[in-house]
């Protein structure tokens, strides 16, 4: 070769390396290459966050959390083959597609696999440790969220206890951990801690929902404090598997209707309101003489089995339950004295249980149609367009309990911080006067006679006394064989002289119980006697 072409191959390749210089030297300035680059690499991956918990009046929780633990997963590091047997069904499938993924991933695993040299995070899930108060509480979403209940109401507030973090790891363009850069726990956002406590009391609940368990395929109980309104007890029936919601939703057997909370045709535990309008408005002296039926514009009306109760006056009709007395009574008073009176023991409004979380309003009919003698007369004992929750009948019986005062139901006390004390309390409605002190004083004799003298008597405790109402309402709904499926009632409060519980029993939408809702009204206040003198001990 020449001289003159070795210098010019010479000159080519300080040329060419010339040229990977400054390219070098210009790719090592250029920051936004540099973080690009850096964010190839630099992966992220969160960790669920430690859910907020529920407690029970007295503080105990009713929610708690389990360890878990969460397996980061490396492309090219036979973490497919490691990790299959220490996941459930589901995330094995889960692990088998993203088994060539090209960036690290969490998967939840059975234990710490620290020992088999996997990067593992030990996290916490919620969890119910007996499930209590399930249609009161709700369901979570597979992401950790509330659905229903309770657990969407406070989801702000219960999601965001824990800490937000996550783990953070530099990978290589292949997705492996570069040599010498360990993954890392970064906390984004600091949880706050805080979780929300209710009214129910734990012990109450779980004595309740034994007994709707033994005595009560489809139904409710609704427990009440009568000196603070605050609900003690809310059991519906039939209950659900919060863990697997789709089993309830496949059976469409309306396990996941919340009853408190749902609205129910009354039937005569509304003789109550219609009792105390007549007291209210000085007709507590009228008498009827009962045959059994009476008419109004052409339609005759029945007693139940149209038995004739002769002549009785309200605190025998009570006793009872004469529907020809009301209906006579009823058109008396007028539709308006008789609405007015509802509203003022809290029908036809809904209450406010959370943030976002109502009762059913339930239904009272408008005054004009009450202007039609049939309406007024269907009205009168608690049937028709009247509909009504087991929360607003519990109320309306705890106002005739407390001196006329209709208290709001209260469900929730507040949120909490972790060490218990109040960090928000929940905002109630003022109280209001259903009835004067006198009216009430004569109902709750007049009720105390329905269970030992009247219908009700399958409602008496082994100790002690106690006062209410039964009810037996009409629903429009037939079963297979044509017969109307009913709804059965029994209200009232224990002790009769000096309450201190208000309690509803409702079992709905079947043809007869097997055992009557007065004698697991009588269960529930013997078990509360036991739970007292425990208490007093």
């Amino acid at each position: 070769m020449s001289l003159r072409r070795l210098l010019l191959l010479a000159g080519a390749l300080v040329l060419l390396f010339g040229i990977v210089l400054c390219r070098l030297l210009w790719i090592g300035t250029d920051t936004s290459y540099a973080q690009n680059a850096g964010a190839q690499t630099a992966q992220t991956t969160a960790l669920p966050r430690e859910r907020g918990n529920f407690y029970d009046r007295t503080g105990r929780l009713l929610t708690g959390h389990d360890p878990c633990w969460y397996a980061l997963c490396i492309p090219g590091d036979a973490s497919y083959a490691t990790l299959f047997p220490y996941v459930s069904y589901a995330e094995q499938a889960e692990l088998y597609e993203r088994r060539n993924s090209a960036t690290p991933f969490l998967i939840q695993v059975d234990q710490d696999l620290t020992a088999q040299g996997v990067n593992t995070y030990q996290s916490a899930r919620r969890y119910l440790p007996i499930p209590i108060a399930v249609h009161l509480l709700g369901y979570l979403d597979g992401e950790g969220h509330g659905v229903s209940g309770l657990e969407s109401a406070y989801d702000d507030v219960l999601y965001t206890s824990g800490d937000e973090a996550a783990v953070c790891c530099v990978t290589s363009a292949q997705g492996r951990l570069l040599a010498g850069n360990e993954p890392t726990i970064e906390i984004s956002e600091e949880g706050n801690g805080q979780g929300v406590q209710l009214t129910i009391d734990a012990d109450i609940q779980r004595l309740c929902e034994g007994i709707a368990s033994l005595y009560m395929p489809r139904g409710c109980i609704v427990v009440m404090d009568r000196n603070t309104g605050e609900i003690l007890v809310s059991v519906s029936m039939p209950e659900y598997d919060p863990l697997n919601v789709a089993k309830s939703i496949e059976a469409d057997d309306t396990s996941l209707i919340n009853r408190t909370f749902s609205a129910f045709s009354a039937g005569s535990v509304f003789k109550v309101v219609v009792a105390a309008a007549a007291c209210e408005q000085g007709l507590d002296w009228f008498t009827h003489d009962c045959t059994g039926s009476v008419e109004v514009a052409g339609q005759i009306y029945r007693c139940a089995q149209g038995r004739a109760h002769g002549n009785v006056n309200l605190r025998g009709a009570l006793e009872q339950s004469c529907n020809c007395y009301f209906v006579e009574l009823g058109r008396l008073l007028g539709g308006d004295v008789l609405l007015r009176e509802a509203e003022k023991f809290g029908f036809g409004t809904a209450t406010a249980v959370a943030p976002g979380l109502k009762s059913n309003a339930g239904t009272l009919p408008e005054g004009d149609v009450l202007d039609n003698a049939g309406q007024l007369a269907v009205f009168s004992f608690g049937q028709g367009v009247l509909t009504a929750t087991p929360l607003q009948i519990t109320s309306m019986m705890n106002a005739v309990a407390n001196d006329g005062t209709w208290m709001p139901p209260r469900l929730v006390r507040g949120v909490v911080e972790a060490d218990g004390t109040a960090a928000k309390e929940m905002e109630v409605s003022p109280e209001q006067t259903a009835c004067s002190a006198d009216t009430a004083r004569v109902l709750r004799s007049m009720l105390q006679s329905v269970v030992e003298e009247g219908i009700g008597k399958d409602a008496a405790p082994a100790d002690g006394t106690a006062a209410g109402k039964t009810g037996t309402a009409q629903t429009g709904q037939f079963d297979e064989a044509g017969e109307e499926l009913l709804n059965y009632w029994f209200a009232g409060f224990y002790p009769a002289e000096q309450p201190r519980y208000t309690i509803t029993v409702l079992q709905d939408g079947i043809l007869e119980p097997e055992t009557s809702s007065a004698e697991i009204f009588a269960r529930v206040a013997d078990g509360l006697h036991v739970m007292d003198g425990q208490s007093d001990a």
